[in-house]
């Protein structure tokens, strides 16, 4: 079927964000940081902004060679970009400051979304930029695209899953004083970037907006039905793979962008789950 030929490759990248957002955002979820993760891409796609321009400034000193390494330059700068912010990040969570992290965290987003804004209204092609930022294309990614947030998944997954005890105790205990791990400012910072690392790959893949919607919503309807790690793990795994399915075939029959619409079925799975939820609570407390 034309479908599957088509739908294939970007439902591959879709599981694979789902995959590793869906950890994530647990992690998030428990620490109370909830745009982190939008923050984190917005500084990543500003340093991917910096970099088309200097790209662009150069080309003309580049004839015949304008494109070459093009991929790999601005990964570069946004891989420095979200490496420093992830600095930045695990240093702020200090008794001392007193302007709370999630409240620094919106204001990072907001000035990177700023600047990188700004940046690309004067440069050519500002508005497709924009929109490619936000959302993404992931109805034309590509098995070179697929392969490389793969491989970036695969080696932060198995980071994450040797040292799972430790990631696991520093977030369960994120807001008490001794969270009984040694050197927690290093195994913060390395939270942190770890999960830009995975930032900057899915964010050149899905845009923004997707990245933020499998990261919070799938994460967000497994805490309605699960504690355990794991169990909420497979939930939010198992709700991201349906709806995946279900947006890129409405997107195909309804000839649209696949991400915004499945952004929207995700929003509605959880609008219907936290209403089954109360029915099922009343339901008990009735009998």
């Amino acid at each position: 079927m034309e479908i599957l030929e088509f739908m294939f490759i970007p439902f591959i990248a879709c599981i694979l964000l789902i995959s590793i957002n869906v950890y994530f955002g647990i992690h998030v979820l428990k620490r109370e940081i909830i745009f982190i993760d939008i923050a984190l891409a917005q500084i990543a796609a500003l340093g991917g902004v910096i970099a088309e321009v200097i790209h662009q400034s150069n080309e003309n000193s580049l004839a015949g060679h304008g494109h070459e390494g093009q991929p790999w330059f601005t990964f570069t700068f946004s891989f420095i970009f979200c490496a420093l912010a992830a600095l930045v990040f695990s240093l702020l969570k200090n008794k001392k400051i007193k302007i709370p992290l999630e409240a620094l965290i919106g204001i990072a987003y907001a000035v990177a979304t700023t600047a990188a804004v700004i940046i690309l209204d004067k440069s050519a092609g500002g508005d497709v930029h924009i929109h490619d930022m936000l959302t993404g294309a992931i109805l034309w990614v590509g098995w070179h695209e697929v392969t490389i947030l793969a491989i970036v998944i695969s080696l932060v997954g198995a980071f994450h899953f040797i040292f799972r005890k430790k990631f696991f105790k520093l977030t369960d205990n994120y807001h008490k004083a001794d969270t009984g791990v040694k050197n927690k400012g290093l195994w913060d910072f390395l939270f942190y970037f770890s999960f830009g690392l995975v930032i900057v790959q899915a964010v050149s893949v899905g845009g923004i907006l997707t990245v933020f919607a499998f990261l919070i919503i799938p994460a967000s309807i497994s805490s309605l039905y699960a504690n355990h790690w794991s169990s909420r793990i497979f939930i939010g795994l198992g709700v991201g793979a349906v709806v995946t399915i279900l947006g890129l075939y409405f997107s195909w029959q309804l000839d649209v962008p696949s991400s915004p619409v499945i952004i929207l079925f995700l929003g509605v799975v959880l609008m219907l789950s936290l209403i089954f939820k109360k029915i099922f609570r009343k339901q008990i407390s009735d009998n």
